[in-house]
């Protein structure tokens, strides 16, 4: 099997007769580490149609590798019954230029949910499904399908990714202080996207991120039920702030206390307030909103 830095591609192979590039390439069978969710073609005596004898049904899917030239394109040709189909591919050399990080909001109370999302087409592996990177936050060491779409375990080891050697640039960089000031204000949560990372590391500050649909190049720290793997601790302190650094881009996560308002509306009630009349009461306060993706019920009780 052919592996790029921990990815594993499948087999290398010859180019299928039918499949004809202007550039040098390379084919990789059995391709199904990373193309998971590959169409099923038809086959007759055990080949897929359209490719005669030069492709068997185990060698589906493959993935085929170019030598591009900076700004350069190269031209895939199909040619089946006569008919050729054509697609020029464009290659740009510079990822970063397609990285991105934001934040669901600028600051945070104590015991809120962080909502990070982070825009990387780097990190786009397999087209055909959604893809999950897991960090070691604290040093920036990737892992790749460590846990799959369902936050299942997909790998039997812990196998680092170098991301500089495919070429991320820095957007293959990952990293968290909890406490650049002395006082800790991030810290990380559970949710159904990242299951048991003892595997990983020293088993902390560890994070995944899941791709939010197949070829979306769009990843996310939150599950499906807005539980998201990086929260503001439950004592930090106001004023001080954590960095959360995706492609050598930092942004500082502060905490703050939010003032809190009680008003009643007594415009339907006249001019005296009876007994067993019920009014409407509005309570604003920001230290209660600890998600942001979530309308939450307070219950107060006397």
């Amino acid at each position: 099997e052919a592996h790029s830095e921990g990815i594993i591609f499948g087999t290398t192979g010859t180019a299928a007769d039918l499949l004809t590039t202007n550039t040098d390439d390379t084919v990789y069978t059995g391709a199904t580490g990373v193309v998971r969710q590959s169409k099923d073609l038809p086959t007759t005596n055990n080949n897929v149609v359209g490719f005669g004898a030069s492709l068997a049904e185990e060698q589906w899917p493959l993935i085929q590798a170019f030598e591009f030239a900076v700004d350069g394109s190269v031209t895939i040709t199909y040619s089946k019954g006569g008919n050729p189909q054509s697609i020029a591919l464009t290659y740009l050399d510079d990822p970063d230029d397609y990285a991105g990080l934001t934040l669901d909001r600028d600051s945070y109370p104590p015991g809120a949910d962080v909502h990070m999302t982070i825009t990387s087409m780097s990190h786009n592996i397999d087209p055909t499904d959604e893809d999950s990177w897991t960090y070691e936050t604290i040093n920036g060491t990737a892992y790749y399908q460590y846990f799959d779409e369902n936050g299942a375990p997909s790998r039997n080891t812990a196998d680092p990714i170098n991301t500089a050697k495919l070429h991320f640039d820095d957007s293959g960089s990952f990293t968290i202080i909890t406490d650049p000031n002395g006082e800790v204000v991030l810290d990380f949560g559970k949710n159904n996207d990242q299951g048991n990372v003892s595997g990983i590391g020293t088993g902390t500050n560890v994070v995944t991120i899941l791709e939010t649909q197949p070829n979306s190049g769009i990843f996310k720290t939150t599950d499906d039920a807005d539980n998201s793997l990086i929260v503001i601790a439950d004592d930090a302190k106001r004023g001080f702030t954590g960095t959360i650094d995706f492609a050598d881009n930092p942004k500082s996560v502060p905490v703050r206390n939010y003032p809190g308002s009680l008003t009643m509306d007594v415009s339907g009630i006249g001019g005296t307030w009876n007994g067993g009349e019920t009014i409407n009461v509005t309570l604003d306060d920001g230290d209660l909103n600890l998600n942001s993706l979530v309308d939450q019920d307070i219950d107060i009780t006397n």
